[in-house]
């Protein structure tokens, strides 16, 4: 089956809209930067380059990474004129990247659950440490799966929108799993003749507040905070709307 992200391409906008997402996200980002004097950023796991956009528009020189061509595709054009770098690489291929040249790593919109195991998620987490100049910031947005595992609820709300023209709606679920959670996307695009089907899933190692404090620590971070969003709410496993979680590499 066609990588989930490869077949979406840029109907993956569809789910999010990002005026409003980026205007609620904006001030929490432009405080930790500030506070963290960030000149380079690397953003793993890019996506179509909105927030990669945002980041540049404030100054900052972006690299951004993607396993996915489609994505890198569309943020080409989304982050065009801007001081952004692009290079199609995922988790593996950090340790292969220069070390301690960011202020910031940020691993948001659901990422970090790509990387299957916890074998891999340390190496992420190791690799998000070693790009960091001594002092600099890791940012890791993911979505609430504490809550996800104590109510079993597959679905998450329906999207919809228009792409190429065509209308879409995309349907987003989880297949429990006792390790990996099998992540499930249902496209439906309405046609002359009808409405096409598409399905695409891939594998979610489930991110859970306790573990990812353990584990940041573990890879070497400090001043670890999780929140329950970008108003700074403090996570709270039950009735959190996302995982945030902020840490430091340490200043020597």
């Amino acid at each position: 089956m066609m990588d989930l992200y490869d077949q979406l391409g840029a109907g993956y906008d569809v789910i999010i809209h990002w005026e409003r997402r980026l205007a609620r996200e904006t001030p929490f980002y432009q405080e930790v930067f500030a506070r963290h004097h960030v000149h380079r950023l690397l953003d793993v796991g890019c996506g179509t380059g909105w927030h990669a956009r945002l980041f540049a528009s404030w100054g900052i020189h972006v690299v951004g990474i993607d396993p996915s061509a489609a994505m890198l595709e569309t943020a080409r054009e989304v982050t065009q004129g801007l001081p952004v770098e692009l290079r199609q690489a995922g988790f593996e291929d950090l340790a292969g990247m220069d070390a301690e040249a960011f202020e910031a790593v940020v691993c948001i919109g659901n990422t970090l659950p790509h990387a299957v195991t916890v074998e891999a998620r340390m190496q992420a987490l190791r690799g998000f440490l070693g790009r960091l100049r001594p002092g600099g910031v890791c940012v890791i947005q993911t979505l609430n799966y504490d809550q996800f595992a104590a109510t079993r609820e597959r679905f998450q709300p329906l999207a919809h929108g228009t792409v190429d023209g065509r209308e879409q709606l995309l349907l987003r679920m989880f297949d429990f799993g006792p390790d990996t959670w099998q992540f499930n996307i249902l496209r439906f695009t309405r046609t002359d003749s009808g409405w096409q089907f598409e399905h695409s899933e891939a594998p979610h190692l489930p991110v859970f507040g306790a573990d990812l404090q353990r584990q940041l620590q573990d890879a070497g971070f400090t001043d670890v905070r999780l929140l329950g969003g970008f108003d700074r709410t403090p996570f709270d496993p039950a009735t959190a709307d996302m995982l945030l979680a902020t840490a430091t590499k340490p200043a020597g």
